[in-house]
């Protein structure tokens, strides 16, 4: 095999409906905290990334809940995204107040445990209320038509950093380069 095996004993319940529901529900909420809370939209891509990293949790508490090693795996995991969502979302927003900051800077948890409950949410359905799992996986693929439909038509620009120190900075150094 081309890759270690995991072991069956380290997986919690693995259920990939819970993550495709829990998706484009929480980039929803995403984009209304963004926009009508905190009123700073941002950049489509960016929604995008932090939602990806964010369902990159799963792996872990799906594949690896019960190993030895999940605390670790987790922690750093968090670590991980918190700092990936202040560089994606926060980070170079001139003129904003600390408080704007820190609730922005709060929004990672909040996020966090938005996505949880929705994924929950689909949990619950099934084994609750005898919905089966295609029934979320359909309301999700609309849902995802739905998003990307939305998304699509939206007329809200995000502003661009000011702070030029604030962005990285791309040197191309091949044939036409600027270096």
């Amino acid at each position: 095999m081309w890759m270690p095996p995991i072991e069956p004993e380290w997986a919690g319940k693995v259920e990939f409906y819970e993550l495709v529901f829990g998706t484009w529900t929480v980039y929803a909420f995403l984009v209304w905290f963004w926009q009508s809370v905190l009123k700073e939209p941002l950049a489509e891509w960016r929604y995008a990334m932090i939602t990806f990293l964010g369902a990159g949790a799963f792996w872990i508490n799906h594949y690896f809940l019960k190993s030895p090693g999940w605390l670790t795996m987790i922690n750093l995991y968090t670590v991980f995204f918190v700092y990936a969502y202040w560089r994606l979302a926060i980070r170079g927003r001139p003129g904003r107040s600390f408080g704007w900051k820190a609730l922005a800077f709060a929004s990672s948890i909040l996020f966090t445990v938005v996505f949880i409950a929705f994924e929950q949410l689909a949990r619950y359905g099934v084994e609750n209320w005898g919905m089966h799992e295609f029934c979320w996986m359909s309301m999700s693929f609309l849902g995802f038509v739905w998003l990307i439909r939305w998304r699509g038509t939206t007329a809200v620009k995000p502003r661009v950093a000011a702070d030029a120190q604030a962005l990285p900075k791309t040197l191309w150094r091949g044939a036409g380069g600027n270096a």
